[in-house]
């Protein structure tokens, strides 16, 4: 892939003076600008490298792919601005908000998908970091691994660290998006998580109090919603104590009412109250891909890659986070796979039959980005600008959707689902049946779509 032109990227967004700040996923360049009309859009576009352009609600995205973390570096030296940059104080916060609410489509659940996508990102590597190590212990165990042996046992111990304490992960990132201090809010993600709960349920004891008012004794440890609410009600007290309390006590007197007001209406109301909401919604889910069959992959497979355009798709990690830490499996990633590997056989079909050299360069390298589990590159830069391809990777995906579906194949560890990540697919009384499978249906998404591309398809001329 050619290089890319960091010094054109901040030209095309309005120079320096516009840049605010700058972060970046696993493929996007994200960017939060003063005013997003100085953005020329084409110019951008039309750069060597960059594969497309997305307008969130609050930042402009670059598809840049797999190469995005150089590119950062290099943008970050350049501007001289950080992740943790400060906005512009001149910047009337609440007003930007506002109009963003206002104007861009979708507006609350554009603003709702941003939020969880700004929580989940930062901990998208950890998940899948131990996602892929809990992938070798399903390997492993499937070779005949034994808990008896310490290194496995310990090895094991490792894997599960992610979901184990996930609420510390969340607690940090949430913290950021809703501007409160991070270290208040691990003391108290600290305090839901203290071994004191979990000694009152291994006692039997299901119910305590504070001030005579009952609460429902839970194990947080591995929980998503109790958490993120948590600390998103610990941002408002610290904000309006810190607002109200003056002078040299403040220090000590915000932080102590954040964490006391904070960690007990949580343990009231906020705490049970968002488990059984995760717990349902991980429950309706599951039923819905149990019951629904065919039609539950179909249907998913097929408007997957919608989704992921859409960027809707953060919306599902909660669920399927929630759904491992529960039962130790989910019947969601076999399908959305199998809508990844739909849109890769679609940009195979147009590399077989484009003659346009760079669009067959960039359909090959995205083809293949997209089988190890990174789709942005291949929509944004691929299939989508293509027109009918993105539909034909839809069918794909539909098509290898049911089958997983139909079959009940499922996914019992976190990641992104592709060819590259079979292990987490390994698990239940046949582990290698259930991974077989899995990539059986990726192979029929990949053929449906790279077929009808090739078929029906014609490149411009």
């Amino acid at each position: 892939m050619a290089k890319i032109s960091v010094a054109k990227i901040v030209d095309g967004l309005g120079g320096k003076p516009n840049i605010v700040n700058a972060t970046h996923c696993a493929t996007r360049l994200r960017v939060t600008l003063k005013d997003k009309t100085k953005v020329d859009k084409e110019e951008i576009k039309a750069l060597d490298g960059v594969l497309g352009l997305v307008e969130g609600a609050t930042q402009t995205q670059i598809v840049i792919g797999p190469e995005v973390s150089s590119v950062y570096r290099e943008f970050i030296e350049l501007t001289g601005v950080s992740e943790e940059a400060p906005a512009d104080e001149n910047l009337d916060e609440e007003k930007v908000l506002k109009d963003d609410l206002k104007n861009s489509k979708g507006s609350i659940m554009t603003k709702f998908f941003d939020t969880v996508a700004q929580i989940f990102n930062p901990i998208v590597p950890s998940l899948a970091g131990c996602g892929f190590l809990s992938a070798l212990v399903m390997i492993f165990m499937a070779c005949g691994a034994s808990m008896k042996d310490p290194t496995f046992a310990n090895f094991v111990t490792i894997a599960m660290a992610v979901f184990t304490f996930l609420p510390f992960l969340l607690a940090s990132s949430t913290a950021k998006v809703f501007k409160m201090n991070q270290y208040v809010a691990l003391t108290i993600c600290a305090a839901m998580m203290a071994p004191a709960w979990s000694t009152m349920i291994t006692n039997g004891q299901s119910t305590s109090s504070i001030l005579g008012i009952p609460f429902k004794v839970i194990n947080y440890g591995g929980s998503v919603l109790p958490i993120v609410f948590a600390i998103i009600l610990a941002s408002y007290v610290e904000k309006y104590s810190d607002k109200f309390i003056k002078g040299p006590l403040k220090i000590i007197l915000v932080p102590a009412i954040t964490i006391l007001v904070s960690t007990v209406v949580t343990l009231w109301t906020i705490g049970p109250a968002s488990y059984w909401i995760g717990e349902q919604i991980a429950a309706g889910v599951n039923w819905l891909f149990a019951n629904g069959g065919p039609i539950a992959g179909l249907v998913y497979g097929g408007i997957y890659s919608m989704m992921v355009i859409l960027g809707i798709h953060h919306g599902m990690v909660p669920v399927l986070t929630q759904m491992i830490s529960n039962q130790g499996f989910n019947l969601v990633s076999p399908t959305s796979g199998s809508a990844n590997i739909g849109q890769a056989g679609a940009a195979f079909g147009i590399w077989f039959k484009s003659k346009d050299k760079k669009q067959k360069a960039n359909a090959f390298s995205a083809c293949i980005a997209a089988c190890t589990g990174i789709t942005e590159p291949v929509l944004y830069g691929v299939t989508v600008p293509s027109g009918k391809p993105f539909f034909f990777g839809c069918i794909g995906g539909a098509v290898g959707g049911g089958v997983a579906g139909l079959l009940g194949l499922k996914a019992y560890a976190m990641g992104g689902p592709s060819f590259l990540s079979f292990g987490m697919f390994m698990g239940g009384s046949n582990a290698f049946m259930n991974m077989g499978l899995v990539m059986v249906c990726f192979c029929v998404a990949f053929v449906v779509a790279a077929a009808l591309t090739i078929v029906c398809w014609k490149p411009a001329k």
